[in-house]
C-alpha cells in the first residue's frame, strides 16, 4: 500500500516520453560523453545509454538486443518521498513490465522496452502522475 504522503507526491508529480529509442551498451571506450543520455563508470565496465546516432561514438564490447523508451519523472519533492520509486516499480511489475530504473539529482528516469510503451504510460497516470 502506497503511503497516502507518497501518493500526494505523485499526485504533484509530472512525467513525459521522451521521442527518441535508446540502446544500453557496454563501451571499451567513448569518443565524446555528451552525445550520450548516460554514462557509468564503475570498477567493472562502462555502461552507456545512447540513441542510434549515438553508438557510432562508441567501441562496443557489448549491446543489449532490445530497444528501450525512456519516461522521464519530474518527482516533486526530490530525495524526500518514502516508497516513490518502490511505487513505480511496484505497480510495473505487477502490469508484468520489465523496467531500468535510473535517479539523478532532480529527476528519475523509467527505461521501458519499446513495445510496452504505451503500458507503461497507462500504468503511471493508472498511479497518479500527470503526463507532461
Amino acid at each position: 500500500m502506497i503511503p497516502e504522503s507518497t501518493r500526494q507526491v505523485i499526485r504533484d508529480s509530472d512525467f513525459y516520453l521522451e521521442p527518441d529509442i535508446f540502446y544500453f551498451v557496454e563501451a571499451q571506450s567513448i569518443g565524446n560523453p555528451e552525445l550520450h543520455r548516460l554514462v557509468c563508470r564503475d570498477d567493472k565496465e562502462i555502461t552507456v545509454v545512447t540513441t542510434q546516432a549515438g553508438l557510432a561514438d562508441l567501441v562496443i564490447k557489448a549491446q543489449n538486443k532490445e530497444q528501450w523508451r525512456l519516461l522521464v519523472i519530474n518527482c516533486a519533492n526530490p530525495f524526500y518521498c518514502v516508497g516513490f520509486l518502490q511505487s513505480i516499480a511496484s505497480a510495473m511489475t505487477a502490469a508484468g513490465l520489465d523496467i531500468l530504473l535510473v535517479s539523478t539529482f532532480s529527476r528519475d528516469y523509467v527505461f521501458v522496452k519499446n513495445q510496452q510503451t504505451e503500458q507503461a504510460v497507462a500504468v503511471l497516470l493508472d498511479i497518479g502522475f500527470v503526463k507532461r
